[in-house]
């Protein structure tokens, strides 16, 4: 499967398990405050089905507006993002894109590469993230 399929799938996965409720209750709110959670399994996803190990976590600052911080993945020089709809700045649903210039608005501020166990979390939310992982991929069609 190539990227661009993988994280459409992924997003549409997560589409239609947010329509019977997440454990994990900020999901529920997809894709509005959760680009860091949704970004993470993301991230786990891409790195388990397509072995996409060279992945980063980004975090930026907006240049525009201080206040607002967003999180997506880069692959090398591509930028992913399933949740930048979030913002009125774009209606586009998905990012799998070399140097995107929506991501441009953004000062980078912290780059990490995710760990697919989701270690970085609390024992109660990594519990409630791996479950709802789960059942994300019940979803893939």
């Amino acid at each position: 499967m190539d990227l661009q399929l993988s994280v459409f799938l992924f997003r549409k996965s997560l589409m239609k398990a947010k329509a019977h409720g997440f454990q994990f209750d900020l999901l529920d709110l997809f894709p509005v405050n959760c680009c860091e959670f949704s970004s993470y399994l993301l991230a786990k996803f891409l790195i388990e089905t397509i072995g996409a190990s060279s992945l980063k976590i980004v975090t930026g600052e907006n240049r525009f507006k201080k206040s607002q911080r967003h999180i997506w993945i880069k692959l090398d020089e591509v930028d992913i993002d399933i949740t930048a709809n979030q913002f009125s700045s774009t209606k586009k649903t998905v990012f799998v894109e070399m140097h995107s210039e929506w991501h441009q608005r953004f000062t980078i501020i912290h780059v990490e590469k995710p760990n697919p166990k989701l270690t970085q979390f609390n024992k109660e939310a990594r519990s409630a993230l791996l479950h709802d992982y789960k059942k994300i991929l019940n979803y893939l069609t």
